[in-house]
């Protein structure tokens, strides 16, 4: 993620790269080791412009103010003169930043900090010049900040920071993972029919726990778990449906119950991620899991202009159909015709899972048959 920074009152431009999640990035003046060094061009009062930015909940999140460690060491005091705010801009929707409430940063945000300082006219005409339309609505928008008739008593310092967060070209669109997996280019090519062992994930109860819940902390969990497992895998392709996803792993493999498999690494790495939750009096989130194996298509799209990949096929379908239909319980898979007949008398699933038949009718009147695998303790 790269940050681009414009002073608004010299115009000094330099930019920020996040690429350290173990580092918090300091932006401010006046103390040692800033990452960003602010322009100390006022004619008057010390400005307290100071930020934070750091890896928290799963995405880089920006803090008005110090951190807590760093606020000892400025030595210069703030004027009680000084009014100052840091404002968020999201699409049309500008809005002041609560002091010690990080905001997520997402590409296309700009953040601005602004200050308030008795000062001459000629700092504030400088600044009125230069500041833009964006930068003038939040000026003059909130409380503490005075009308424009007033603007010969202060000036307005400020700094404008535009997010880029796009990613590298080659693995912008999710799909695309596929690609960037080892050797995948020269073995599987669109056009064609391959072995598809597809799992399918689904937050349970997602829709009914509170917007916060979802965004701040299922969400990213969800995200990471993929994060941490698909590292060991290749030959795949990763879909994301709302608040879940599927992973057909594709191809002639020896393993070709992978998709179970990692079905079950999920669940593991979800029981450590809720006994973390418990101890921070998170609420703890559940999965709902499907796997099938057969024949697919891969194909390749074009969507508004977006090249991407795509899978098309029964087993695909029949697992959305069983994701959607079949009744299942935490930590229990639900199970396609085809993987059953394959894999469920091999030792490890006779020995390791209570097998439980059922059906179900699709809202298109098909019938579903299926099955419940369930770890015996």
């Amino acid at each position: 993620m790269k940050l681009t920074f414009n002073c608004g009152v010299c115009g000094k431009q330099e930019t920020l790269e996040l690429s350290d999640k173990n580092k918090t990035y300091i932006i401010g003046r006046d103390i040692d080791g800033l990452d960003v060094k602010l322009c100390s061009d006022e004619k008057s009062t010390l400005s307290r412009i100071q930020a934070h930015i750091k890896w928290d909940r799963n995405n880089w999140r920006i803090f008005d103010g110090w951190p807590p460690e760093s606020v000892s060491k400025q030595e210069t005091k703030i004027s009680k003169a000084s009014m100052a705010g840091t404002f968020m801009k999201r699409s049309t929707e500008i809005r002041m930043m609560q002091y010690g409430v990080g905001e997520e940063l997402r590409h296309g945000d700009i953040v601005y900090f602004v200050v308030t300082a008795k000062s001459d006219r000629a700092s504030i005409n400088t600044w009125l010049k230069t500041a833009g339309p964006d930068a003038l609505a939040v000026f003059y928008k909130y409380n503490g900040f005075l009308f424009p008739e007033d603007a010969e008593h202060y000036e307005g310092f400020k700094y404008k920071v535009t997010i880029d967060a796009k990613e590298p070209q080659e693995t912008q669109a999710g799909s695309k993972n596929l690609y960037a997996t080892k050797g995948l280019a020269r073995q599987l090519e669109p056009g064609k029919i391959y072995y598809n062992a597809c799992v399918s994930f689904d937050i349970r109860s997602s829709t009914e726990a509170d917007l916060e819940t979802q965004r701040n902390h299922w969400i990213p969990q969800f995200n990471s778990i993929f994060n941490d497992l698909l590292v060991d895998y290749s030959n795949y392709l990763l879909i994301l449906v709302g608040d879940g996803a599927y992973v057909c792993f594709l191809g002639d493999r020896e393993d070709e119950d992978v998709n179970f498999k990692f079905a079950t690494r999920f669940i593991e790495k979800l029981h450590l991620i809720n006994a973390e939750n418990k101890k921070k009096k998170i609420k703890e989130w559940k999965i709902r899991i499907a796997v099938n194996n057969g024949k697919d298509l891969l194909s390749q799209v074009d969507v508004a202009g977006q090249k991407s990949l795509n899978v098309y096929g029964n087993t695909i379908t029949i697992t959305s159909r069983l994701m959607s239909h079949a009744k299942s319980e935490g930590d229990e898979i639900i199970v396609g015709i085809p993987f059953h007949q394959e894999f469920n008398n091999k030792k490890f699933y006779k020995t390791n899972y209570q097998q439980t038949p059922g059906e179900t009718v699709d809202k298109n009147g098909v019938l579903h048959h299926y099955y419940i695998y369930k770890r015996i303790i």
